[in-house]
């Protein structure tokens, strides 16, 4: 629909998202399970930036608008566009349509952490490990072992590290299942499953900087190799032929989708679906130049995931429920009707 769109025209409908994007920020942090009025969500949210007087505002309000709820959409809105970040630099870099952030096994690996951290709770010599910390490394020490057994003499072999992946992916998960399965607290049990699915609950202002940060980082790095992007989708020979320095572009994109995912997934758990689904409803509409392709992407990831954040806390309310089981149930028929509408390529 806009792929042949003048630059002026896309500049008109990045704008436009990012309204939406605003509108949507502010919509879910009005709604939950208790309602505010949106003159008084502005007036906090503008009192404590300013240190503005608040007493006419009970503290319950203040809280479940200043500590609850804006650090959630806010870190929601980062995950879903660094999911969908992470999920356009892998398809390009494999060259396979069907990649997404976790094709490397990291999000098994954080997983595994997790679930130490919930259901076993200390270690020996370590002690107490907190979830974010315990998840980023096992983020960290999967994304290792597939750099090791993946490259050699510092060139990348995408293939083997996609195996790589998939192999500890398994072993991790069998591994998660273990550590569940002899876990007799069913309310951790619980606790650990929740989590496993995606779930933005314990999120906090603590998480906000690390969040925008990554995303930030991610963005830094990957915007001035949209060129080069392009050519890898085509192929990496002809990459090379163009100029390319395929090796170097591959670790810098590798490694970006590593830091991007590892840190995400610590935070909000594994919200599967939106990394894989987004940028292909995306090419659908601007193309597959990533110089398009990536802002738009990004920010409609952003607004996917958090009115997905929005609809897991008011389908059931007071329950809550997992991030990625609204992901899927809401992406997977828009996605199916996308390739039955739409003539879709994907390196086109």
């Amino acid at each position: 629909m806009l792929r042949n769109s003048k630059k002026g025209v896309m500049t008109g409908v990045y704008a436009a998202l990012v309204v939406l994007l605003i509108l949507t920020l502010v919509f879910a942090v009005n709604f939950g399970s208790v309602d505010i009025y949106y003159k008084d969500v502005f007036q906090i949210v503008y009192g404590k930036i300013f240190n503005k007087d608040l007493s006419a505002y009970k503290s319950s309000q203040i809280n479940i608008i200043w500590a609850l709820r804006l650090p959630k959409v806010i870190v929601a809105a980062c995950t879903g566009a660094g999911l969908v970040l992470t999920g356009i630099l892998m398809q390009a870099i494999t060259k396979n349509p069907l990649a997404d952030p976790y094709v490397l096994g990291i999000s098994s690996g954080a997983s595994a952490g997790a679930v130490v951290s919930l259901l076993i709770g200390t270690l020996p010599v370590i002690g107490r490990v907190p979830l974010a910390e315990s998840s980023f490394a096992g983020a960290l020490l999967t994304a290792v072992i597939v750099f090791v057994f993946g490259s050699k003499n510092g060139k990348i072999n995408t293939t083997k590290m996609i195996l790589v992946g998939m192999a500890l992916s398994s072993f991790f998960s069998a591994l998660t299942n273990i550590i569940i399965f002899l876990t007799p607290d069913s309310r951790r049990v619980q606790t650990a499953t929740f989590w496993l699915s995606g779930s933005f609950a314990g999120t906090d202002w603590g998480d906000v900087p690390l969040a925008v940060g990554v995303l930030v980082v991610g963005l830094v790095l990957t915007l001035p190799l949209t060129r080069e992007l392009d050519a890898l989708l085509i192929g990496e020979d002809i990459a090379r032929n163009t100029g390319v320095n395929t090796v170097r572009v591959k670790w810098i994109l590798i490694l970006t989708s590593t830091l991007l995912t590892a840190i995400l997934v610590s935070m909000s758990g594994a919200i599967g679906f939106v990394g894989f689904v987004i940028p292909h409803i995306s090419r659908s509409i601007v193309g597959a130049a990533h110089k398009r392709l990536i802002w738009f992407s990004v920010l409609l990831g952003a607004i996917f995931v958090v009115w997905a954040d929005l609809f897991a806390r008011i389908m059931f309310s007071p329950q809550e429920l997992p991030v990625g089981v609204i992901t899927s149930l809401c992406g997977t028929p828009a996605f199916l009707w996308m390739l039955r509408k739409s003539r879709y390529s994907f390196s086109k």
